[in-house]
């Protein structure tokens, strides 16, 4: 009697489509939740599927993505994709613990250890509509080609109201006036405390 019912029970659950794998063929990406189209391992086809992702996250696969097909109430026809995975472009050899954001084109942002965040991308544009603020010990920028700022205004200040120390070593030129309330020393000769020898001979004094 157990087996006839063990029989009946099995041939139940085998009309109820199980999760199964399948391989992206299109996606539509306007929609509040995506809509992928894929084609199963087995030949199934799946159309205008939903596509889950965790809230704060989006990616759009490219064809050719694997993804995890769960068929709701057992019908391929009510399925939804719940996970993709693409190991043509996943980032690989990361260490435990590690986490890295990447696309197609191999732009990439990975979360190292030793609390390290690294960026390889050809651009980098970030768009901060009030301020941004950075707090650190040193900061280091090299630029191979040049640098250039666009500003109305630009302020160096020292910590804890000290003066900072500012070195350049290179030409400048300006195309404005240049104003100071310090001394300046040009060629190792002061501005302000500087002599000169006078019209009727000695040297003059200091400059006012």
């Amino acid at each position: 009697m157990m087996q006839q019912v063990n029989r009946a029970i099995a041939r139940t659950l085998a009309t109820i489509r199980q999760a199964f794998r399948a391989r992206l063929t299109g996606l539509d990406t306007t929609p509040g939740v995506q809509l992928a189209q894929a084609g199963g391992l087995a030949g199934e086809q799946v159309q205008a599927s939903e596509l889950f992702q965790h809230f704060g996250f989006t990616s759009a696969p490219p064809e050719g993505t694997q993804c995890i097909v769960l068929p709701l109430g057992g019908k391929t026809a009510h399925s939804v994709v719940v996970a993709t995975e693409n190991g043509a472009y996943r980032v690989q050899a990361l260490q435990g613990g590690e986490v890295c954001i990447y696309n197609q084109w191999g732009a990439k942002i990975t979360l190292k250890k030793e609390k390290i965040v690294e960026v390889d991308c050809d651009h980098f544009r970030v768009a901060a509509k009030e301020s941004i603020t950075m707090d650190t010990k040193r900061w280091q920028a090299t630029a191979t080609e040049g640098t250039a700022f666009t500003s109305p205004s630009v302020a160096i200040g020292g910590m804890g109201g000290l003066k900072a120390q500012a070195r350049l070593d290179a030409d400048l030129q300006t195309t404005g006036d240049v104003t100071s309330q310090g001394d300046h020393v040009a060629g190792g000769i002061s501005l302000r405390h500087h002599r000169h020898p006078g019209d009727s001979g000695g040297t003059t004094g200091e400059s006012l």
